[in-house]
């Protein structure tokens, strides 16, 4: 991977720090882009290069995720007997079920939860 210009850089810690921030309730692209002050394709670039350094994960469907808040919820579901239902994160979360849903799909698909 190509080294970023120090003004692409700073784009991309803008996205992941307001992914990081937005925690279960990831904005859209289109949001993402209107809070950072880019094109959606510029954002998008930069959620395909934190998905590439492990910052980000896309849970599908256009939703995406600081990694680290996909992590914190895996910690908080080891107790939880298996399987986990959407539900059960969605109230533990406080976020959608859309949300709870892509976060569940990505922690399976990862193999950090049952």
């Amino acid at each position: 991977m190509k080294p970023l210009t120090p003004r692409q850089e700073a784009l991309y810690q803008r996205v992941v720090s307001l992914y990081r921030e937005a925690g279960m309730t990831p904005p859209s692209v289109r949001m993402a882009a209107h809070f950072v002050g880019a094109p959606p394709d510029a954002v998008r670039a930069m959620l395909a290069i934190g998905i590439q350094r492990g910052e980000i994960a896309d849970a599908g469907e256009g939703i995406y995720f600081a990694t680290e808040t996909l992590l914190q919820l895996a910690e908080q579901l080891r107790p939880l007997p298996a399987p986990v239902k959407v539900a059960q994160v969605r109230d533990l979360t406080g976020s959608s079920r859309r949300y709870a849903a892509a976060a569940l799909r990505w922690l399976r698909a990862q193999q950090l939860i049952e």
